[in-house]
Order: C-alpha cells, then structure tokens, then sequence
C-alpha cells in the first residue's frame, strides 16, 4: 500500500519533490501551463489548432508576432551598463577609506566587461520574449565549477534562462524574490548524467538505482518541450532556501537526493524574476499575449468567413435544363447541342456581393488592436510621411506605453549586477586576478576582500543612447520617405542599416560619380 506523507503526495519522495509538486499544482489551478502553452503556440503561427474550421481556410495573419517582434525591439533599442557604488555608507567613512570604497566601486563596475562576453544582451532578448509569451522570465546565476578561465583557474559564474514553468515560489502570493521560504527551479536532464552527479557527491548505490527515467513533461513549457525520446530523462530539482543569513543549495530528484545541503555562502537568491505586467497577489505575471488572443482568433476567422465566401459565390454559375441538355461543359469555344427551345435551357446566375461594412469592421479590429497596445501604424514606420518631425513624434510617443516593461527590465538587470558581485565576494579569492577592460585593453586586478562583505554596495543601471526603431521600422520609414520624394536616393542609402545592400559604400561612390560626370558634361 502506498504511503501518503505530511504533504499529502503519495509515494516515498524526497521533501523538496513533495514541494514541487504542490507547486505545480497551483499552477494548474490558475491556468498557467494551458494559457502559456497556448500563447507559445500562438506566437509561432498555430491559432488554428484544435479547432473545427467546419470547412472554411484556415489563414493566419499574425499579428502576435509583428508586435511582440516590435515590443522586444523596442525595449532592448538601448544600450545597458552597470555602474557599482556605496552611497549610503559615504557619509559614515572619513576621506581615506571613502576613497578606497570609490576605487573599488570603480573597478568592480567593470564587471560589464562580462556583460558582452556573456552575451546578457542576447538573453535579455530572449528573455522578453519570454516574458511577452508567458509573463514572465526569470535568470539563474550558478557557479560552473568545470569553467575554465585564462588565468588557470577552474570555475566561475554563469547565468542561463529559466522556462516560467520551472520556478517554484515557497510563497505564490509575493514577486518579491528576497521574501520568498524557498525556490524551487525544475529541470529535466539525462539519468546518466544525473547518476554520476550523485555517485561523485557521495551518494549510495542503493540511492543512485533510483534515479530512473520518467516520462512526466507536463510541466515543460511550448508543445515541443513535452516531446522527448523515451526512457532517457527524468526530472530534477534544485531547492534554494536561506539559513543563518545565507543561501543553501540542495539538488534531487523524486527519490533521491543528488546533492545534500551546501552554503552557497551567497546572502543574495541568485535569481532574477521580471513581470511583463504584475498580477496583485501572484508571483506570475500577465503576459501580452494573453490580451490579444480572442482578437487574433476573431481576426484569422473573419477573413476564413471572406474567403470561403469569395471562393462559393465571386464566380457566375450556370443552371440548366437536363431535359434539353445532357451535360453541361465549360471548355471555352465549345459547342452544347440542345434538343429542344433554347429560351429556357439555361440560366447564368451573377456573383453574389460581400458587406462591405464586414470588411470594416475586420480592418477597424486590426486597427484598433494595434493601437491599444501601442504598437501603431507610426511605430511600425508603416505611414507616408507627409510631416518626418510629426511622424517620429508619434513613434516616440507610441514608446510611452512600454516605459513600465523598461524599468522592470532595468530592475532585473541591477539585481543581476548584484548577484555577479555576491559571487565575485565570495568565490573570488585574493589570489585571484579580477578581470576587466578598460578602453579595449584587458587588465587585471587583485580585489582586496577584506572588509568589502561589509560595504553595502548598490548597483544602477546606465542606459546608453537610443537606436530607437528597429531596422525593420527604419528600413519602412526610409521607403516611404524615398518614395514621396522628401530624400534622395543618395540619403536614403547613406541611413540604411549595414547588411541590408551589399558593397553600399561602392554604389554611393558610383552614384557621387555619376551625378559629377553629368554636370561636367552640361
């Protein structure tokens, strides 16, 4: 008979499986896998699954994908940097240690060096598109010991992307990371693998046979996440929980623990959480996608319901008298013989007419949509420019409503840059070199650690000058601009974005060539 324990889960399982299994049911209870499922699928242009065309197309006009495409865009337009210091502490310091704190402050700030090398700004972007899709996105920080670095060393931080599905609050009712009991990130890796972890940490072999392959993916995020091959995987989890001011490390599986408890030694969760838009009393936030579903739905059927429409009645059809004639043909130029009056052997029928009023109706919802979310013809650059200084008025302004996603995506970055710096206090000895560069050159320097675990660092975020529209949007707007005559060509080639002509700089030089030769000759 199976036992039931304290937590109400049946089979033997670890205590943190136990957790995380009331953590996806609560997840199921407010809807989250279906409706992340859904606006996955959505996003990638399958509205139409399951459900019954009932005979109509089944067209696809994706608008999800042009203004989230455009939201994300929008929002890493401009240029990020961290920038370290202790302001609060200033006025406690005499001039002396007030110095050394600012050099410190300075030096350290040169963790942006590994912003870029991390590619952080690659998996901003992905994480917004994250964020836009389910509603949230979420990085974890973790110390790869097998990292090798150019000073010899073995080990350093790394920082990856969490699927939504995978990250468990202890408490479901706050956003707020540093108030949580415990979390629980999930993760699905090869028993093999997972076997020798637990073999080289120490675990029994009685313990280790029970690591086995399971096949429970309905956690995993999108359709594709359930899909693996068989008998290969089995799922994991790493519960992060604080004791005596600092966060302690545990990994396991449903039967066996992989991992026994560590002091991380970090006083910061090394996780980071941003809310597309923040939903009262849950962790989880409302994503974008959520919003435009039933439009989208609406938009795709209403113009099915035109082309099946166009394609049953756009044509004339042809009634006739089976008495007089036997069967009827369509090959142009062909005779039909009649046998009998030809008054009454057949009837053309006209084309029927479409409402034109349906047809606005479809074009007023695309209209309207677009512009509730702020993503506007304007923005778009999809507008002849009449007036250049009225059209970029209304793109920045169409920015407006994205300002909230902006500061939630600066928030995260500023605790990322605090979380590197707990990492960088805690595992980066005095022997260590601290990398960074420094007007493209690479230097190095030995951080003195003592006394810095108790400066209370903060960090900001710089944000660095706007290319405000994407290439995308730039490109449009450039077309209309050339095509209504208020540039030339030669401009026009001059503001389009590298990589969309090849060899540019050659055909300006022709055309500059050109338009000499021309006036030499007159």
């Amino acid at each position: 008979m199976e036992k039931i324990n304290h937590f109400g889960i049946k089979n033997s399982c670890t205590e943190d499986f136990a957790l995380y299994e009331r953590g996806r049911e609560y997840n199921r209870i407010i809807g989250y896998y279906d409706t992340v499922n859904k606006n996955e699928r959505f996003y990638r242009g399958d509205q139409w699954h399951g459900i019954n065309s009932g005979g109509l197309p089944t067209p696809v006009f994706n608008i999800f994908k042009r203004v989230i495409n455009y939201f994300v865009s929008t929002i890493m337009s401009q240029k990020l940097a961290f920038r370290y210091g202790a302001e609060g502490m200033y006025i406690m310091l005499g001039d002396g240690k007030k110095r050394e704190i600012e050099e410190k402050c300075a030096t350290i700030t040169s963790l942006n060096y590994r912003y870029d090398k991390d590619k952080i700004e690659s998996l901003l972007s992905r994480g917004l598109f994250e964020a836009a899709v389910s509603g949230d996105f979420f990085l974890y920080t973790y110390w790869d010991a097998s990292k090798k670095t150019a000073q010899g060393y073995s080990g350093d931080f790394a920082t990856c992307l969490i699927d939504s599905t995978n990250v468990f609050f202890g408490d479901v009712n706050s956003s707020e990371i540093e108030e949580q009991p415990y979390i629980i990130l999930s993760g699905r890796d090869q028993v093999d693998r997972l076997r020798a972890e637990a073999a080289e940490n120490g675990a029994k072999r009685d313990d280790i046979d029970l690591i086995t392959a399971d096949d429970d993916t309905s956690d995993e995020s999108g359709d594709f996440g359930k899909n693996e091959l068989s008998g290969t995987k089995c799922t994991y989890l790493i519960k992060l929980y604080k004791k005596g001011g600092t966060v302690r490390y545990r990994k396991s599986t449903r039967r066996t623990v992989i991992c026994h408890e560590r002091d991380t030694g970090l006083r910061l969760y090394p996780v980071t959480l941003m809310n597309w838009e923040r939903v009262k009393n849950r962790y989880h936030g409302q994503a974008v996608a959520t919003d435009i579903i039933d439009n989208q739905t609406y938009i795709n059927k209403a113009f099915a319901m035109v082309m099946k429409h166009m394609t049953d009645v756009s044509f004339s059809k042809i009634l006739y008298n089976s008495n007089i004639i036997d069967e009827w043909t369509n090959e142009i130029g062909e005779a039909i013989a009649v046998n009998g009056p030809t008054e009454s052997a057949a009837l053309r029928i006209e084309p029927g007419t479409l409402q034109s009023g349906f047809l606005d109706v479809i074009s007023l919802t695309l209209s309207v949509t677009k512009e509730l979310l702020g993503a506007t013809d304007a923005a778009l650059g999809n507008v002849r420019p009449e007036n250049t200084s009225a059209i970029i008025a209304l793109q920045q302004a169409s920015g407006i409503p994205l300002e909230n996603q902006r500061r939630g995506l600066y928030e995260t970055v500023e605790r990322l840059g605090m979380i590197w710096l707990d990492f960088v206090l805690n595992y980066y000895d005095s022997s260590r070199v601290f990398m960074y560069t420094e007007n493209g050159v690479q230097k190095g320097e030995v951080l003195t650690h003592q006394g810095l675990n108790e400066v209370l660092f903060d960090c900001r975020v710089d944000v660095g000058a706007s290319s405000y529209w994407s290439e995308l949007a730039a490109v449009t707007t450039l077309d209309n601009l050339l095509a209504s005559g208020k540039i030339s060509f030669e401009q026009y080639l001059k503001r389009l974005p590298d990589g969309f002509i090849p060899a540019k700089d050659e055909l300006i030089s022709e055309i500059k060539a050109h338009a000499g030769s021309e006036t030499a000759s007159e």
